[in-house]
């Protein structure tokens, strides 16, 4: 495709070209003179009477020297065009990242399961000791399992796996979509203390600021430009490639979402500019669960999340987590917040799960009577053994000896039942 053809088919009225999406007008500046003038002419290319402009817009004037600094944070390192052209480009063609674009709206996958994820089977040993050995459980949207079972009963280990930072010995973990994207709020929260609230949920968005970084490097390689033809050919390329990417994921919803879920989180339109360290560990645990939820996770696991937590936090983080769509699987040694939360609870015990419908309350109940359960059926067992023994020892002699013979098959299969 030539130069010309390449001007005809960019997208010029894109919200990631024209700088209409909040953060990336603070990073895009508008070009007063075209790129392209009346004719360039080259051996490859030829552009007549041609006037491009990357952005028509103005410059807000209230513009944030934060995201700034966080788009330098999270884009590649800053280098001049001069010495490193060759570092703009990517990797990946435009079809790939149609492809990942394709992949990531997608809502259908190849397994059996409309929704979260199935473990089945499942089986993990650490250096001979085997922690889980038939673990099969599902959690569906709209569910919230509560994982239980004695401290080392393989708990955070079925975490790890669901996530994909370990792998099962054996057995499947069958997910609704292959790109699933699985979020886990560990006991120990990710912030960093020197950002302000709206940088650190900004943090959340590191291929989004990494985008606009690029694409601002990229405009100015393209004023750059105007006397190497070819070069600017595949700098419009890797433009439309970085635009392609941003679509792919929501670039221009960034500034929205953070604006609609501080006040869910509690924090007030002011709080944006403070800092993270002037909160309490309890404030700090919403900005990483905002920071979770922000990447529109497809299930959520929490790992003790009311550790440390003061209680008016734990019934805001009941309430606010009540209100969640999002498959969730938690673990949790506060049996209160299970009863609050939980639609169903996952035994694990001895390296083998069993499902209890119902919160934490109805599971205590549930086992009570599962285990009166299995106490009856083994008294009526031992009972059966009792009077097979009986019938052996009357029917051994004489002519009822074929019959003892029965018998003693019976008792033995009672035996190993």
């Amino acid at each position: 495709m030539d130069l010309a053809t390449k001007f005809q088919f960019m997208d010029l009225r894109s919200t990631f070209l024209t700088g209409s999406a909040p953060f990336l007008r603070q990073r895009l500046r508008p070009i007063s003179s075209p790129i392209a003038t009346h004719s360039f002419t080259g051996s490859n290319h030829s552009i007549k009477n041609t006037t491009f402009f990357i952005s028509r817009k103005p410059i807000n004037p209230r513009i944030s020297a934060k995201l700034s600094a966080i788009a330098v944070e999270t884009s590649v390192a800053e280098t001049s065009v001069e010495d490193d052209i060759e570092s703009l480009f990517s990797n990946n063609s435009v079809d790939e990242v149609d492809h990942k674009r394709v992949n990531k709206q997608s809502n259908s996958g190849a397994s059996s399961i409309s929704s979260g994820v199935r473990l089945e089977n499942v089986s993990k040993s650490y250096k001979g000791v085997t922690v889980l050995k038939d673990v099969s459980w599902e959690v569906k949207k709209g569910e919230k399992v509560g994982l239980v079972g004695v401290n080392g009963a393989g708990k955070t280990t079925q975490l790890r796996i669901i996530s994909g930072l370990e792998e099962p010995d054996s057995g499947n973990v069958i997910k609704a979509k292959h790109n699933m994207k699985i979020a886990f709020l560990s006991q120990e929260f990710e912030v960093s203390l020197s950002k302000t609230v709206k940088e650190e949920l900004l943090s959340a968005f590191k291929e989004e600021m990494e985008i606009v970084g690029r694409l601002e490097k990229v405009q100015k390689a393209i004023e750059g430009s105007v006397d190497d033809l070819e070069l600017m050919g595949r700098l419009l390329d890797e433009f439309d490639l970085l635009q392609r990417r941003g679509q792919a994921v929501d670039l221009d919803q960034v500034d929205m979402k953070i604006s609609k879920l501080m006040p869910e989180l509690g924090f007030a339109v002011e709080d944006s500019d403070r800092l993270v360290a002037s909160f309490s560990g309890g404030w700090q645990m919403r900005m990483s669960l905002g920071k979770i939820l922000l990447q529109d996770p497809d299930l959520l696991l929490l790992d003790e999340p009311t550790n440390h937590l003061d209680l008016d936090t734990i019934e805001w983080l009941e309430g606010y987590l009540n209100k969640q769509d999002v498959p969730m699987v938690i673990i949790s040694h506060d049996r209160a917040f299970l009863d609050q939360l939980c639609t169903k609870i996952v035994e694990t015990d001895m390296g083998v799960s069993r499902t209890y419908v119902g919160n934490y309350s109805e599971y205590v109940l549930a086992k009570a009577a599962w285990i009166e359960a299995q106490y009856a059926a083994w008294e009526k067992h031992q009972k059966e053994i009792e009077h097979t023994k009986d019938l052996i020892n009357r029917l051994s002699a004489g002519a009822n000896a074929g019959r003892a013979s029965t018998a003693e098959k019976v008792y033995r299969n009672l035996l190993v039942y």
